[in-house]
């Protein structure tokens, strides 16, 4: 996976992220759409054929590369906790 981010303006950030499925930028999305100063976060459909996702965030009041961290951070989180509980649904894991 490599990652490049380009900061915009203090208040726009363009991600790229290559190596990596859509479903991983959805994840990041969610989490970007439920932080209170962004105001427009958005994953640009990908080339079918290319693994090179795209994600637009704009903010207020805050840097916009930090909340893209914060989000992934969260994702993160929620990312464990749902291990967490799958292997507790699964009787701690072992097979």
């Amino acid at each position: 996976m490599q990652i490049q981010a380009t900061v915009e303006d203090e208040k726009g950030l363009t991600v790229e992220i290559t190596g990596e499925d859509y479903s991983l930028a959805e994840i990041v999305h969610y989490e970007l759409l439920e932080e209170k100063n962004i105001t427009f976060a958005g994953v640009l459909p990908p080339h079918p054929l290319i693994k090179k996702l795209v994600l637009k965030v704009r903010s207020q009041r805050t840097k916009p590369d930090r909340a893209f961290l914060n989000s992934v951070e969260r994702a993160v989180e929620t990312t464990h906790e749902l291990m967490a509980c799958v292997n507790k649904a699964l009787g701690g894991g072992s097979s």
